[in-house]
């Protein structure tokens, strides 16, 4: 069975409803998209692992694809799909280096159909930080995480540098100037019309846009856990997990399985509000790049900077 490369990819924002975007699309019949969701090869490949592991995700080399060969694997059942590809966030904040690695391995790398979610870097800063504090690797409070920001980044340590990768203009436009088919939709336009989002992809990916995805859950949502045990055996590897796990999975479909994970996971959850004074900080922070984004993607975001 001969393996078919990707036709699309879903580059980013990071907690900007990628995920939720990954498993709508991943129910077509016509799309093949690998469980493995965020390999993120395009961006990690050919970085020193010392580098990889000091800098970028410490402890975590095993959790991405670094090689072509295991990336090709994720692909070794596409044959039969009419649209291939898969969701990486990284892709967005890195994207020089996913367009020098693209042109390395994708001989048609330029015909790729590109797929960005964008949401309001304030409320994505805020949410990146509560992903990471949620999953115990956020040590400080958020107003002392963005003062240590600058000092992270020259360590060049930026996986807790939370509200750098949300200025979008020139990430955006580095795709708009390489790529001839892109599609950009907004995390609001997810909010408030999931089954038209949904369809006009489906359209965008030249696959039967009658089909209609079962989209009752969100995905990948941020919140502080009310119960820590209970929030841990969700996400971190245990052995009671390892041998439940499988068991489910024979009796319940994987779909089904990962959707009574979100449930549980999101009714053990609270959100948080950010501060008054903070929200203020970042809305001038990003005042400028939110309004020449506008003007590049020809859609009005002055509702982000209300």
């Amino acid at each position: 069975m001969k393996t078919k490369l990707p036709n699309f990819l879903i580059v980013g924002a990071t907690k900007s409803g990628t995920t939720s975007l990954f498993y709508y699309l991943k129910q077509h019949p016509e799309i093949y998209m690998p469980d493995y969701k965020e390999p993120r090869f395009f961006s990690f490949y050919g970085i020193p692992k010392r580098i990889f592991l000091k800098n970028i995700f410490p402890n975590l080399e095993n959790g991405f694809i670094r090689d072509w060969k295991s990336y090709l694997l994720l692909f070794q059942n596409s044959e039969n799909f009419k649209a291939i590809g898969e969701a990486s966030t990284s892709y967005l904040f890195h994207h020089e280096r996913v367009i020098e690695n693209l042109n390395k391995f994708l001989p048609e790398w330029k015909k790729l159909k590109i797929i960005i979610m964008l949401r309001n870097p304030i409320d994505a800063c805020f949410s990146h930080y509560s992903m990471y504090r949620m999953r115990g690797g956020e040590p400080l409070i958020f107003e002392k995480a963005l003062e240590a920001e600058k000092e992270r980044i020259n360590k060049k340590y930026i996986t807790l540098a939370h509200s750098i990768r949300y200025f979008f203009y020139h990430q955006v436009k580095a795709y708009l100037d390489n790529f001839d088919q892109v599609k950009i939709h907004l995390f609001d336009d997810l909010k408030k019309d999931k089954i038209g989002l949904v369809k006009d992809i489906y359209k965008f990916l030249g696959v039967d846009p009658s089909f209609t995805s079962d989209m009752s859950i969100k995905y990948n949502v941020s919140g502080i856990p009310k119960n820590k045990f209970i929030h841990k055996f969700l996400i971190k590897p245990n052995i009671l997990k390892s041998i439940v796990k499988p068991i489910a999975k024979t009796l319940i479909p994987q779909r089904e399985w990962r959707k009574t994970i979100e449930k549980i996971k999101m009714k053990n959850l609270q959100k948080t509000q950010m501060k008054p004074e903070t929200r203020k900080y970042l809305k001038n922070l990003y005042r400028d790049d939110i309004l020449k984004l506008q003007n590049l993607i020809k859609r009005d975001l002055s509702n982000w900077l209300d």
